[in-house]
């Protein structure tokens, strides 16, 4: 038994067809009660009890013969998606979003850091760096390699990209989900930020010991190694317990203490996943992961989004991510699926609200942000 059917398909089309947008609802609505069915039968139930102690492999995830991580045709590799993510608590798609998209998006972001800045810092010349916005505790706009931009109509686009959302669904093996509040990714040749991140996990042993959540990464930009790209440990989520010692809090960011006698093992097993722009890679949160460094001649730029299971009974949670959606800030709270890191983090709402442009969210989109209800579906 597959989640993707033919009638999956069927309506995926439908709704990825401009000539067809005025009934794109109405296709989303079929496309959820189709897979609600389907999530629903016996063997894909067991499918996903099974995965939280499914063994993994830590091997190599063999990539193309460019050197990218090739990517699943999630309509039509089902299995071979599924036996990647089991395997290796990574696991990715191929072209889940347009060409058109990727460059729309690209050039918004750019476009953000010119009209925050009043045209002062234009990410493109190195020469404006300096002029970069910060707000009033002097925290960047630009740091670390994360652009702190939360909320805009380009976010929402690529957050509810109808094979973003069927990505997690096989993921998960459930329709109710809820999309990350979460930013973008840029590491700009030259710049003094666009350095590496050290190995570690964003999910704390000592607090969710067990399968929790997922990260994941688009693509907007090719990615090769020497642009900067995802690192990750392949099967390294049977470690993770092995964190719980390293943890200095209950926060959720744990770096890999490299005096651990498991440092050895995860370092020498990391490896580059070279993305192509579309390219759509999700991870296990107990899987060791990093990013490298740009040393290219080029920038990198890729949007960090995710989704879980709604919780739409939860009231607290509902409440925060409609909090973040009206202020457009960047908020760590991980029950309503809000990935911000800590503070210090950008927070000038009125910069951040002058240059935002207005979300248009269809029906999927208004689910994924958790402001209409899977069940009135």
């Amino acid at each position: 038994m597959k989640i993707i059917d033919d009638r999956v398909r069927e309506l995926v089309y439908r709704i990825e067809d401009p000539a067809q947008a005025d009934k794109v609802d109405d296709a989303t609505r079929a496309l959820i009660q189709r897979l609600r069915e389907n999530c629903a039968h016996p063997s894909v139930l067991q499918r996903y009890r099974d995965y939280p102690e499914a063994q993994a492999v830590m091997e190599p995830l063999p990539l193309g013969q460019d050197g990218y991580v090739p990517g699943f045709d999630l309509l039509h590799e089902e299995d071979a998606f599924w036996a990647c993510w089991c395997k290796y608590g990574i696991v990715a798609s191929k072209q889940v979003i347009p060409p058109a998209l990727c460059e729309r998006a690209l050039k918004r972001v750019y476009d953000l850091a010119l009209a925050i800045s009043q045209g002062r810092w234009d990410m493109r010349r190195p020469e404006t760096w300096a002029a970069v916005p910060t707000d009033a505790q002097v925290v960047a706009l630009l740091s670390r390699g994360f652009f702190e931009i939360y909320h805009d109509a380009f976010l929402a686009e690529l957050r509810s990209s109808v094979r973003a959302y069927l990505h997690h669904v096989l993921i998960w093996g459930r329709p109710e989900l809820w999309t990350t509040f979460d930013r973008v990714g840029v590491k700009l040749h030259g710049h003094e930020d666009a350095g590496a991140l050290p190995l570690h996990v964003d999910q704390n042993p000592n607090v969710h010991p067990s399968f929790h959540t997922v990260q994941g990464v688009l693509a907007l930009t090719d990615c090769p190694k020497e642009r900067g790209t995802y690192v990750g440990v392949p099967g390294s989520k049977h470690l993770f317990a092995d964190y719980a010692g390293m943890a200095k809090n209950l926060g959720e960011y744990v770096e890999l203490d490299r005096s651990s006698p498991v440092a050895a093992i995860l370092e020498s097993a990391a490896q580059a996943f070279p993305l192509k722009a579309g390219t759509f890679l999700s991870w296990d949160s107990r899987t060791t992961h990093a990013n490298s460094a740009n040393e290219s001649n080029e920038d990198r730029v890729v949007a960090y989004i995710a989704a879980g299971p709604a919780r739409e009974e939860d009231g607290d949670a509902a409440r925060a991510r409609a909090d973040g959606f009206r202020s457009g800030l960047g908020s760590n709270v991980r029950n309503a699926m809000m990935h911000a890191s800590k503070p210090p983090r950008y927070t000038d709402q009125a910069a951040v609200s002058a240059v935002r442009e207005p979300e248009q969210l269809n029906l999927l989109g208004r689910l994924l942000y958790g402001f209409e209800r899977y069940l009135a579906v």
